[in-house]
């Protein structure tokens, strides 16, 4: 998911490490964090704030 041709319609900056890092992104990352902030989403240092409390898990 590193290139998505459809961003951000399909919100792959969504997309984090289990641990809740950030991880890679195709653009710069200041447009990920930018992007998850928008949504209501804290970051700090390069990780969502809170991260066990809202992570989703797909199995």
């Amino acid at each position: 998911m590193n290139k998505n041709p459809f961003a951000p319609e399909v919100p792959c900056h969504r997309v984090v490490k289990s641990n809740g890092e950030l991880g890679g992104f195709a653009d710069d990352i200041k447009i990920k964090i930018k992007r998850l902030q928008r949504e209501g989403v804290q970051v700090s240092n390069n990780r969502i704030v809170d991260f066990k409390q809202k992570v989703l898990e797909v199995s």
